[in-house]
């Protein structure tokens, strides 16, 4: 065997080596590019459905937060609605001693009054300006066989009266001022009930 064949040989041999060198590198450069591509694609899905998840999540937190600021609204406006309601009650007692249907109703709580103390003396006290109202009126309920005294006792309050049974000092007071605090909650409720019916 010459050199030259021997030369060519290993020339032959190299150069088929190295095709088979690059081949495999073909290979690995397309597996690696496919593996790339593979990676970028997840990465890619991966973050939209991340983005998807952040704007489901953004637009559920805002509908929550806008619930939110509803529900806080509706309350002030309803809240306002019954101090509003409240001012306008508080308004009516302080002017009541003036109204035309007064002396009925303090005709009212006087015998209210002396039913609940039943039949014993009974000092009934009143704002000055309602003495000689107070009068008539007792003068007219004790003809139903109760016994009420007006009393020289004053007392300050736009409207109504205090009774006190004399044998035991028991106290009923049905002054304006002294209702209104007493009914107050069950107005509280009267009130929702009307304003706001059918809501929840």
């Amino acid at each position: 065997m010459s050199v030259e064949t021997i030369i060519n040989r290993i020339r032959e041999e190299a150069e088929a080596e190295i095709r088979t060198i690059r081949a495999e590198e073909a290979c690995d450069v397309g597996a690696i590019r496919a593996q790339a591509e593979q990676k970028a694609e997840d990465a890619y899905n991966h973050r939209i459905a991340e983005g998807q998840r952040e704007i489901r999540q953004l637009i559920a937190s805002q509908e929550s937060r806008t619930r939110i600021e509803a529900k806080r609204k509706v309350r002030e406006v309803r809240e306002e609605m019954l101090r509003q309601c409240f001012d306008e009650v508080s308004s009516y007692l302080k002017t009541i001693r003036t109204r035309p249907e007064y002396p009925s109703f303090l005709e009212a709580m006087i015998t209210e009054s002396a039913k609940n103390l039943g039949p014993s003396d009974i000092a009934v006290k009143v704002h000055p300006d309602d003495r000689r109202l107070v009068a008539d009126s007792i003068s007219r309920i004790n003809q139903e066989g109760f016994s009420l005294i007006l009393s020289e006792e004053p007392i300050n309050t736009s409207g109504g009266v205090i009774c006190e049974r004399i044998s035991d000092r028991v106290v009923i007071d049905n002054t304006v001022e002294v209702r209104f605090v007493r009914l107050e909650r069950e107005m509280i409720v009267a009130a929702s009930r009307i304003l706001f019916h059918g809501e929840r």
